[in-house]
């Protein structure tokens, strides 16, 4: 049948179809060449990280390693030289995760098991607020980082107070121990490390040796005794202005020790 002989309604739709999907071909050659967006490929072959990094590979261009993990997104703060053009590398710790820079065409899904990139100059100066858009459980509201860019500074940094006080301190092989147990046994879900406020649980940043008052007006000392309890005995005493809500965890009196000392190097 040749296309003459086609109904004329029909002839119209087909017409119609061909001119919508050459505009969409175009739009996306438009936005690939002018627009510097991208669309990341769903398994691109990048070895896998659980830790956030930085590298500078060439003027003004760096590499940068976010975790995703619940709920938080690692680094917390970025400082970029107004001008750098960043690769974000993307990965997840737990669950899935969004990841979008406000102010940008990043938007990118953290897949536990998968690296996602993508590329972004930031050519002015300013705040760029980092948001999770992908409902990740109870703290979703509470997962957010923050891009910094500025005319002021010569080199891309984190300025996350947590890992700058972690990276001057040399841990202990039980502190050690400590850190990787948070992640394991699921401390991270409610519990961070960088003072930030709003989280299910109290933040771990200079707990120990602190003061606590429980619900029921007591003030408690948080120490090796109170960690111990609260780690055993969740629900026995509940800081002031949190629920009851965590579960007893499976951890040997070896490993709570071991937390113990991670939650001690944690100032």
């Amino acid at each position: 049948m040749s296309f003459s002989n086609i109904d004329a309604t029909e002839k119209k739709v087909v017409t119609v179809a061909v001119l919508v999907s050459a505009g969409h071909l175009m739009l996306i050659a438009y936005a690939a060449m002018f627009l510097n967006i991208s669309v990341p490929t769903c398994q691109p072959n990048e070895k896998l990280f659980t830790e956030p990094s930085i590298s500078k590979i060439g003027d003004l261009r760096y590499e940068v390693h976010y975790v995703a993990k619940m709920w938080n997104f690692l680094p917390k703060k970025l400082v970029l030289p107004k001008g750098a053009t960043v690769d974000f590398y993307l990965g997840s710790n737990d669950v899935n995760h969004g990841f979008h820079i406000n102010g940008t065409h990043v938007n990118l899904m953290a897949v536990p098991g998968v690296v996602n990139k993508a590329t972004q100059t930031f050519r002015e100066n300013g705040n760029y607020p980092i948001v999770c858009h992908e409902y990740c459980g109870f703290g979703h509201q509470n997962m957010n980082a923050v891009i910094l860019v500025s005319d002021k500074v010569t080199e891309a940094v984190f300025e996350d107070s947590a890992q700058a006080s972690e990276s001057k301190l040399e841990l202990s092989a039980a502190a050690k121990s400590g850190k990787e147990l948070f992640g394991v046994k699921g401390c991270t879900a409610c519990h961070n490390v960088d003072g930030a406020a709003g989280g299910v649980g109290p933040s771990f940043k200079g707990l120990y040796g602190r003061t606590e008052e429980m619900q029921d007006g007591v003030k408690v000392t948080a120490d090796d005794a109170y960690i111990t309890e609260s780690i055993k005995e969740p629900l026995k005493k509940i800081v002031k202005g949190y629920n009851p809500v965590m579960p007893v965890l499976p951890v040997s009196d070896d490993e709570i020790k071991n937390i113990i000392e991670y939650i001690k190097s944690i100032r």
